[in-house]
């Protein structure tokens, strides 16, 4: 553990050994979580699980440039080491769910890898990734009628069914299946499962409401997030992760990993960091989509999703600092030039129309 944490990026790079046993040097162990790991094959087996799944997960969700994931394996295995004995069953869970955020992050690129694991952690869960999964790989708002699709989609068809027949028949689901069969202002409906395919706002509005209603994970804690390059490829499936219901139900929609899966952005991190520690108390329920349509906001940020034209006067905030907001547009510019390959003005304006949307959006109560 000593050799991965102080270089992952060696390790990562270096494809896994045939032999069974972790993925540092047993003879080299001095701690007392490593030496537990040496002596036990199913937390040796899952440390190289582990690294290989971060080794996939290394590059970022754009398809260049590093994800924030170093510092997230640099966390996990600081908990890991801060385990208390009895060590075994602390570390079996710490490695579980940290094997379960990469498999999660790595489906796109890694199917055949990622599946086994996500199915053994979640399996309420995993056949909703693995639809994903198949639904990235196609062009965004594909022809699903055309011959080609036609296997993708007979597996789509079979792994999102159950969901929608629960939405459909139990008394506890109806608020879900009830925003499903009423168009909103897109004019979206998801009545049947042939509905889902005729857009990539049906198939993300069929996922945002299903969070709320799935079965307990059989790993306690298990994340459940969208992969981010799903949505780099199709980024109307944003929108399944933000707000849906209007109520506490809105805490249990899906989330996705692009914090962890994007470039790093410290400065975005502090700004979302202050500003929801400086949040105004807001009373009913109502709050909650707040909250949600904020974090969508800065997902957005993070991905460049940016409309044109939305560019106003920052709006000051409480807690928040004239410093602060230069250094978030400073960084933006650069990383929009950096990873999405913008001309320096694009950039710029794109950074300012990012950051006044999130400052618009911030301390709303509803």
């Amino acid at each position: 553990m000593i050799l991965y944490i102080l270089a992952p990026l060696v390790l990562a790079t270096a494809p896994l050994p045939a032999q069974a046993g972790p993925s540092f040097a047993c003879s080299t162990a001095a701690m007392p979580t490593e030496k537990a790991i040496c002596a036990d094959p199913r937390l040796g087996a899952l440390d190289r699980e582990m690294a290989q799944l971060f080794g996939i997960a290394k590059e970022s969700a754009f398809g260049s440039g590093p994800s924030n994931q170093l510092a997230v394996q640099r966390t996990a295995l600081q908990e890991m080491r801060a385990c208390k004995p009895p060590l075994t069953p602390c570390l079996l869970d710490r490695y579980a769910l940290r094997s379960q955020e990469l498999a999660i992050a790595a489906l796109p690129k890694a199917p055949a890898t990622a599946l086994p694991i996500l199915r053994r952690s979640d399996p309420a869960f995993a056949p909703i990734l693995e639809a994903v999964q198949l639904w990235s790989e196609a062009p965004v708002d594909a022809n699903w009628s055309a011959p080609e699709r036609t296997k993708p989609r007979t597996r789509i068809s079979a792994l999102l069914q159950p969901y929608l027949t629960g939405l459909q028949t139990k008394p506890d689901q109806a608020f879900g299946n009830a925003i499903l069969r009423a168009p909103g202002t897109d004019g979206v409906m998801v009545k049947t499962i042939d509905d889902l395919f005729r857009s990539d706002r049906h198939f993300a509005a069929f996922l945002n409401v299903l969070g709320p209603y799935l079965d307990e994970p059989r790993l306690s804690g298990a994340p459940r997030t969208l992969p981010c390059a799903a949505i780099v490829r199709h980024p109307k499936l944003l929108e399944a992760t933000g707000p849906a219901f209007g109520s506490t139900l809105d805490n249990f929609i899906f989330r996705n990993d692009c914090r962890d899966t994007l470039p790093p952005l410290p400065s975005l991190d502090a700004l979302q960091t202050k500003l929801f520690r400086s949040w105004p108390e807001c009373e009913g329920t109502i709050r909650y989509m707040a909250y949600s349509s904020f974090n969508r906001d800065i997902d957005a940020a993070r991905l460049g999703m940016v409309e044109p034209g939305t560019a106003k006067p920052l709006r000051a905030r409480k807690g928040v600092t004239r410093a602060d907001l230069d250094g978030v547009q400073r960084d933006l510019t650069a990383y929009y030039a950096t990873y999405l390959h913008r001309a320096p003005a694009a950039a710029a304006t794109m950074a300012r129309g990012a950051l006044s949307r999130l400052m618009t959006g911030a301390h709303q109560c509803e």
